[in-house]
């Protein structure tokens, strides 16, 4: 019988040292997929100049701020935020489970709450993440293998990063890429095998759904 390991590709979702007021604003940006101007608007502020006092060196983060961040991302822990003792993440029995759906791109839907659950994951360092799903292909390889699982959670496109990993869903794909500008109008999604994976060029019009890759879980025999 072979043995088995498992590990993870993470972002941002060891534990750190103590980090300044910025640096633990921008952890929670980045682990949630924002950049600072779409984070600002989902929390709810007209404006994101607040957050970028905060960044050079103005303020600090306020309790009325950071009670802002937790209402809309219950997740995340509050005196954490304020004072940067402890985790990023709250305790993992306050988790909810992330569903993880066994199925083809082809047949993924971006309605994927209505999708049948295959089962449910309980990884707290990975709690960020609004679904999972099994890698078919080894066009991501090394980072991504085939038949390993990937946690997603849904961006909108102003917050994508240029040079990192995302599930895009548009008119006419569903592909795991690395995201590259082009222009206005076009994004180049990149393969990392890429002698045996064209580029593709996408027109930004078509795309109905971006999926940031919040981490991987590989099975590898040993």
């Amino acid at each position: 019988m072979p043995n088995y390991l498992f590990f993870t590709l993470l972002e941002c979702n060891h534990i750190d040292k103590m980090l300044n007021n910025w640096e633990r604003l921008a952890k929670v940006i980045q682990y949630l997929g924002f950049n600072v101007n779409s984070f600002a608007k989902e929390i709810g502020l007209t404006r994101a100049e607040r957050l970028y006092q905060i960044k050079r060196g103005n303020y600090a983060i306020s309790k009325n701020l950071a009670s802002t961040i937790v209402k809309r991302f219950p997740d995340i822990n509050e005196a954490w935020l304020i004072t940067g003792e402890g985790n990023m993440l709250k305790e993992a029995n306050n988790f909810q489970k992330i569903p993880l759906f066994n199925i083809s791109l082809e047949d993924f839907n971006t309605n994927w709450n209505e999708m049948p659950v295959a089962h449910e994951l309980e990884i707290p360092i990975l709690a960020g993440s609004d679904f999972a799903i099994v890698n078919e292909g080894e066009a991501m390889s090394p980072e991504i293998e085939h038949a390993s699982v990937v946690f997603l959670k849904e961006v909108d496109v102003p917050s994508v990063i240029f040079g990192e990993i995302y599930l895009v869903v548009s008119e006419h794909i569903k592909v795991i890429r690395i995201v590259r500008g082009m222009d206005e109008n076009h994004w180049k999604l990149v393969a990392r095998n890429s002698s045996l994976y064209d580029d593709i060029i996408l027109e930004k019009s078509s795309i109905k759904a971006v999926y940031k890759v919040k981490g991987v879980l590989s099975m590898v025999t040993i």
